[in-house]
């Protein structure tokens, strides 16, 4: 209760649960983590533990009607909008002061990744060490995302840049709990590189393989002692760059990254064209030397790029092996590039 009054929930949560893990009929834990879980969003979630702490206490009216305001959510959301006057009024103050995510819904996602080509991704990614998927995410949703970048109690941390040996721009890394949109996407991209990563072990004959959904993973890292979110948003103005650089925080880390980019790109034909300029990733092997790959991929609106975190595979005669890759940002020219960059791991 402490950490969560603290504003830790990230903490809080672990430590309801560690609760649920000891006590499996003690209602209050189930409680209070339907409370975080329905003010990050995930309404049926929040449901389905708040029917726990009924089903556990029975006696409690406050649980029944938390449960009951939860539902009424649901059936809100749901409801054309002349049967919503059937919610008794507290229940619909309640739903109406439920944190949404409007532009990304948690179920439209995953059906938009399930249409792609991930055999193709996949394969590309193991050859190149970097992929793109083009307008991954709409305009409204990079807009939203966009406006996050000047509120300050969205971020645990923010860094100012501007060295010639690591970059110039500004960094602000979320703190907890992360925005829903935030974590929908990563919970539903990770679902996916989660197979190519365990093809990745497989070749390189690793018995260990990576959990086949985010929260198995989130917990390795907790077990590590690596509880702090790493999602990031990235803004870079004229003259700012990101030098090339790997990514070496953290004993547990996850081999694929995803980048989103977040701002318009001008049109190069275009000279009077909206929009940044330059800015183009890059991704190169370590050492470079004359035959080692150096890649400057331009990304606009709503590509999402995946690259490899600190290695990339390469065939060395039958077998597989791993190559240093380091990767970073080229100068922008002109305009302003906001990305949001979500490592799958999380930092300790």
């Amino acid at each position: 209760m402490l950490l969560c009054l603290k504003g830790k929930e990230a903490e809080a949560e672990e430590a309801f649960r560690t609760a649920i893990s000891l006590a499996p009929t003690y209602a209050e834990p189930y409680a209070h983590v339907a409370d975080i879980r329905f003010r990050q969003g995930y309404t049926r979630e929040a449901i389905r533990l708040m029917e726990k702490a009924v089903q556990n206490a029975p006696g409690v009216a406050r649980y029944a009607e938390r449960l009951e305001a939860y539902r009424a959510v649901v059936a809100h959301d749901s409801e054309p909008t002349e049967r919503r006057t059937n919610v008794p009024a507290h229940v619909l103050a309640a739903a109406e002061a439920e944190p949404r995510t409007t532009m990304l819904d948690q179920w439209d996602l995953p059906k938009k990744l399930a249409t792609l080509d991930w055999q193709e991704l996949g394969e590309q990614l193991t050859r190149e060490g970097c992929v793109v998927i083009p307008a991954l995410v709409d305009a409204p949703t990079c807009a939203e995302l966009r406006d996050m970048f000047d509120d300050d109690t969205l971020f645990a941390k923010t860094v100012v840049m501007d060295r010639d040996d690591f970059g110039r721009g500004v960094y602000r890394y979320f703190g907890p709990p992360i925005p829903a949109i935030v974590d929908r996407l990563r919970r539903a991209v990770y679902v996916h590189v989660a197979r190519i990563a365990n093809q990745w072990q497989r070749f390189l004959g690793e018995p260990q393989l990576f959990p086949p959904d985010w929260e198995g993973f989130r917990d390795q890292c907790r077990e590590a002692g690596q509880t702090t979110p790493t999602p990031i948003l990235l803004k870079y103005g004229p003259g700012g760059f990101n030098a090339l650089h790997r990514d070496l925080r953290g004993a547990i880390f996850f081999p694929i990254q995803l980048a989103v980019v977040l701002s318009l790109a001008a049109e190069a034909t275009d000279a009077n064209a909206a929009g940044f300029r330059g800015g183009e990733f890059l991704f190169c092997d370590v050492p470079e030397r004359k035959k080692s790959r150096r890649r400057m991929i331009p990304a606009g609106l709503g590509d999402a790029l995946l690259f490899c975190t600190r290695d990339r595979l390469v065939r060395i005669g039958g077998a597989y092996g791993l190559q240093p890759v380091k990767h970073g940002v080229n100068t922008i020219a002109a305009g302003s590039r906001l990305v949001l960059g979500v490592p799958f791991h999380e930092y300790r």
